[in-house]
């Protein structure tokens, strides 16, 4: 797929850019601290099964919202690209 840039370049979009943003900086941000934490509780040492089973279950439920929150910023500026371009009347 072409950058989103070049995608977007010739068409107008009718989105408060900033606000976009903002969001998609916020979902990035969720995804990243979601998978930083799954990876910390590696560091968690234990002997007990029960423990460690609920860790990986921690763990797998990190990874699987940070999974899900850099699906949704890809679909919103999937979305975003995908939109009809809009002509201006001079």
């Amino acid at each position: 797929m072409s950058q989103p840039n070049d995608i977007l370049a010739p068409q107008l979009v009718s989105v408060d850019i900033y606000t976009l943003c903002h969001v998609d900086d916020y979902i990035q941000d969720v995804s990243n601290d979601c998978e930083h934490l799954a990876y910390a509780l590696n560091l968690i040492e234990t002997a007990d099964p029960a423990s460690k089973g609920v860790i990986v279950a921690v763990r797998s439920a990190l990874l699987a919202h940070s999974e899900h929150a850099c699906k949704m910023s890809a679909d919103i500026m999937g979305e975003l690209i995908t939109q009809d371009e809009v002509s201006i009347n001079e």
